[in-house]
C-alpha cells in the first residue's frame, strides 16, 4: 500500500484566470525574455545548433577522419549495445557509407563483453584491422585499451557524453563535454547527440560534405536517444528533439518509418516524447538487453524495406520477453526486500539511502529496468546486482536515482568499495568484488546519512502555477503545449487548483486506478471535469461526493469515440480538513508529542480531552488494526497519518484521529504485531507481522503511559 501525499510548493503566489496571463509568466519562468529568446524557444524547428568546433579536439578529429576517408583507410565505429549508442553507431555509419568508405562497426553483447571499450573484446576490434577506431557513447573511462590501440599505432577518436572520473584517455581526439578543460556552451548531449555534432562537423568543413538524407536521418536518430537517455531536454537537446519530430513526421530513416507505421496504426498514440519513451524506445533497448543489438541496428542501417520490417517485428518479439523477465526478476526483488527474515539494519524503515537487492541468476539486461521500477514503486533510489556474466567473483549493478538524489555523485564517494562505475546523475552501471558488496551497501548508507536528500522519506511536488477552474481547457492546453518536448529540465507543467467538490468517484482497472468527477465548490458554475488518479484506486475507500480537495494534476486530451476532451492526470490531491488542531496541524501534535509533552497540554492545544482527541479506545485500536492489517496486505507500505486515519474512519466507521493512528502503530510495534518505521512527523512505513494467539497490548510502554493519562 502506498497511501501517502506530497509537500507541494508553488513560486507563483497568483491564481491565473486566463491563459495568456499564464503563458506569459511561464516563459519568463524558463528564462525567455528577449524577442530572440522567445523567438528561437517558440519556433517549431528549435534555436540553431550550436558550432560544433567548439569542442575541444573538434577539429583533430575532422581531419583524421577526412585523411582516413581519402586514404581509403578502414574506420571502425565501436559503440554502445543501448538506444543511445546503436542510434550513434547508426549515425556514424550511415555518414560514412554515404562516402563509400571501407567502414564496419562493433557493438559489444552486454554478457559477453560489458559496458564500454573493454578487454574482453579487444581481440575482435584488433581482428578488423582499422585504421582509425571511433567510439560513440562510451570510451571515456577506458584509459588502458585506448592506450593498446595506441601502441598498436591505431588512431582513436573517442566521443562520449558519460562524465570523466580521473583522467582522459590518450586518444588521437576526445570529443567530450564533461572534460575538465570543456570549451562547448552544453555539456548535456547525449551519445548520439556527441556523434550529431560529428556529422554536423563534417558538414561544415565541406571537404566530404552530408547530403540532406544523411542530416535528417542524424537528427532523426540523435532526437529518438536524447529522449531514451535521461538527459536534460533543455537547450541544445530540446532543439534537436524538436528538428528530429518535424522530420519523423515522414521519417527518412527506413527503421523509423517501419516502426512507427507499426506503433502508431492504430492512431491513438501521438508522435510525442511519450511514444518514443513508452513505446519505441523500449523495443530498441529489448535487443541489447537480452540478446545482441544486431536487430536494433539492422532496424536503422538497413535500406530494403522487408528486411527493415523483419527487424522491426523481432525487436517486438524481444521486448515481449524482456516485458517477462523483467516482470519475474522485479517481483524476486520487491519479496526480497520486504522478506521479515531481511536483517532490520536492512528494512526499509530503518534505511535511508538506497534500496539494494541481489540475486545471482537475475538477467543483467534488466537490472535497470527494475531498479527503475523499484524506485518508483518505494519512492527510493534503487540499485540491483547479479553475479557478473564475465566475472563470477564480481558482482554488476544497474542504477536508477529517485527525486533528487545524485547517484553518480554518492558513488563517487564510496568509490573504495568499486571496482568500476559510470553513467550520471539519474542512472549508473556499478562493478564491484561479490565479497565487498556488503561493505558497499554500509558505505553507500553511512553516506546517505551524511548526505541527506529531501527525495529520501518525504516527497515534494512542484507546483508550476495555480490555475482557477475556469480556464482548464483547451485555450490553455495549447498554450503548455508551446513548451514542449518535456523530460528532465524541462518537466511538465504540474497545476493546482484549489477548493473542488468531489461530484462522483469511480473506480477503474478494478480498483487499481480512480476517475472524479469534479466542479468548483462555490457553485459558480455546474460544469464537470474528469480527473484520473492513476495508482490511486485506494482513494475510492476514502473519498465520497461532496468532499472538497485541492487537486495537483497535469493536462492532457483524451479521446474516445472521436470526440476530444480535456482530462486531468492527478499527481496529488488534499482533503479539505473541518476536524480542528488534530486534523489541521497534525504535525505539530506529533512533534510536540515525541518532544516529551504531557498529553494534557497538547489536549489544551487542541481543545479537547486526552481521552477524546488522544488516547485510542479498545475499539479504535481495533478498527486501526483490522483496517490497516488489510489494506496493508502483507506488503510492506507507506503510509501518512492522516490519510491512513481517514481510510480507517471510512472503512470501519469508527472515527479516529491521525494522532490516534500514530499511537495505534506504536503499541503495535511494541507488541510485535508490526515492524513500524518513522520516516517524518506524520509518515510511517508498516508491515503487519505473523503473529499466534492473543497478544496482550499492556506489555507496551506507551499503552502504558497512555493508559496512565486516560
Amino acid at each position: 500500500m502506498l497511501l501517502t501525499s506530497q509537500k507541494w510548493h508553488c513560486g507563483i503566489d497568483e491564481e491565473f484566470t486566463s491563459p495568456d496571463a499564464l503563458f506569459e509568466v511561464l516563459l519568463k519562468k524558463h528564462g525567455i525574455n528577449t524577442e530572440e529568446e522567445r523567438r528561437d524557444f517558440l519556433t517549431e524547428q528549435g534555436a540553431t545548433l550550436y558550432d560544433p568546433f567548439l569542442f575541444n579536439d573538434m577539429r583533430k578529429a575532422v581531419d583524421l577522419i577526412c585523411d582516413a576517408i581519402s586514404s581509403h583507410k578502414k574506420i571502425l565505429v565501436y559503440g554502445d549495445y543501448d538506444c543511445d549508442g546503436v542510434t550513434a553507431t547508426s549515425i556514424l555509419v550511415r555518414y560514412f557509407r554515404s562516402h563509400d568508405c571501407d567502414v564496419t562497426y562493433i557493438v559489444p553483447n552486454r554478457e559477453e563483453h560489458g559496458y564500454g571499450l573493454t578487454r574482453n573484446i579487444l581481440e575482435d576490434v584488433l581482428q578488423k584491422d582499422p585504421y582509425l577506431v571511433i567510439t560513440v557513447d562510451c570510451g571515456i573511462t577506458n584509459i588502458d585499451t585506448v592506450a593498446e590501440l595506441k601502441e598498436r599505432g591505431i588512431k582513436v577518436i573517442v566521443s562520449d557524453h558519460h562524465n570523466v572520473q580521473d583522467e582522459l584517455p590518450a586518444a588521437d581526439a576526445v570529443i567530450c563535454a564533461k572534460r575538465k578543460d570543456n570549451t562547448y556552451p552544453f555539456v548535456d548531449l547525449c551519445g548520439a547527440g556527441v556523434a550529431l555534432k560529428i556529422v554536423q562537423a563534417m558538414g561544415t568543413d565541406r571537404r566530404f560534405p552530408v547530403n540532406k538524407d544523411v542530416w535528417r536521418q542524424a537528427i532523426e536518430l540523435a532526437g529518438i536517444a536524447t529522449i531514451a537517455d535521461l538527459v536534460g531536454v533543455v537547450d541544445e537537446n530540446r532543439t534537436i528533439i524538436k528538428k528530429a519530430f518535424i522530420s519523423m513526421r515522414n521519417p527518412s530513416n527506413p527503421g523509423i518509418r517501419a516502426m512507427n507505421e507499426i506503433l502508431l496504426e492504430k492512431g491513438s498514440r501521438k508522435l510525442d516524447e511519450t511514444f518514443i519513451s513508452f513505446n519505441f524506445v523500449p523495443r530498441v533497448n529489448a535487443a541489447g538487453r537480452l540478446y545482441d543489438s544486431s536487430e536494433a541496428l539492422k532496424l536503422f542501417l538497413e535500406d530494403d524495406e522487408e528486411e527493415v520490417v523483419k527487424a522491426a517485428e523481432a525487436l517486438g518479439r524481444q521486448n515481449d520477453e524482456r516485458k517477462q523477465i523483467e516482470a519475474g526478476v522485479y517481483e524476486e526483488a520487491v519479496k526480497q526486500i520486504e522478506d521479515e527474515r531481511r536483517p532490520d539494519e536492512w528494512s526499509l524503515a530503518n534505511t535511508k539511502g538506497p534500496i539494494v537487492a541481489y540475486a545471482g541468476n537475475w538477467h543483467q539486461g534488466v537490472l535497470g529496468i527494475v531498479a527503475g521500477r523499484l524506485a518508483s514503486t518505494f519512492r527510493r533510489s534503487a540499485i540491483v546486482f547479479t553475479t557478473d556474466s564475465i566475472d563470477p567473483s564480481n558482482v554488476k549493478g544497474s542504477g536508477r536515482a529517485y527525486g533528487e538524489y545524485d547517484l553518480f555523485a554518492a558513488l563517487g564517494r564510496v568509490s573504495d568499495k568499486i571496482i568500476n562505475y559510470g553513467g550520471h546523475k539519474k542512472a549508473a552501471g556499478i562493478t564491484l568484488r561479490k565479497a565487498d558488496l556488503l561493505e558497499f551497501m554500509k558505505a553507500l548508507e553511512e553516506d546517505a546519512k551524511e548526505h541527506p536528500c529531501a527525495s529520501e522519506g518525504e516527497d515534494e511536488l512542484e507546483i508550476t502555477a495555480k490555475l482557477g477552474f475556469n480556464i482548464i481547457g483547451f485555450d490553455t492546453y495549447e498554450k503548455i503545449n508551446c513548451f514542449k518536448p518535456y523530460g528532465i529540465g524541462n518537466k511538465k507543467p504540474v497545476f493546482e487548483t484549489e477548493e473542488l467538490v468531489v461530484v462522483n468517484v469511480n473506480d477503474m482497472t478494478e480498483g487499481a486506478h480512480i476517475r472524479l468527477d469534479l466542479a468548483p465548490a462555490d457553485g459558480s458554475t455546474a460544469e464537470t471535469i474528469s480527473a484520473v488518479g492513476f495508482g490511486m484506486g485506494i482513494y475510492t475507500k476514502i473519498l465520497k461526493p461532496g468532499d472538497v480537495i485541492d487537486i495537483a494534476y497535469t493536462m492532457n486530451e483524451y479521446t474516445y469515440k472521436g470526440k476530444t476532451s480535456i482530462s486531468l492526470y492527478l499527481e496529488d490531491l488534499k482533503i479539505r480538513s473541518t476536524g480542528g488542531f488534530l486534523w489541521d496541524k497534525p504535525e505539530i501534535a506529533e512533534d510536540l508529542y515525541r518532544s516529551g509533552m504531557e498529553l494534557e497540554q497538547i489536549a489544551k492545544l487542541a481543545k479537547t480531552t486526552p481521552a477524546e482527541g488522544l488516547i485510542p479506545s479498545k475499539v479504535e485500536y481495533l478498527a486501526c488494526y483490522q483496517i490497516a492489517k488489510n489494506v496493508c496486505n502483507g506488503d510492506t507500505s507507506y503510509a501518512d497519518t492522516p490519510l491512513l486515519a481517514r481510510l480507517i474512519t471510512a472503512e470501519s466507521g469508527v472515527k479516529v484521529t491521525p494522532f490516534k493512528v500514530a499511537r495505534s502503530l506504536e503499541v503495535f510495534s511494541e507488541a510485535k504485531l508490526v515492524k513500524l518505521g518513522v520516516l517524518s512527523s506524520l509518515r510511517v512505513c508498516i508491515r503487519f507481522l505473523k503473529t499466534e494467539g492473543k497478544t496482550d497490548l499492556k506489555k507496551s510502554a506507551v499503552y502504558m503511559r497512555l493508559l496512565e493519562h486516560g
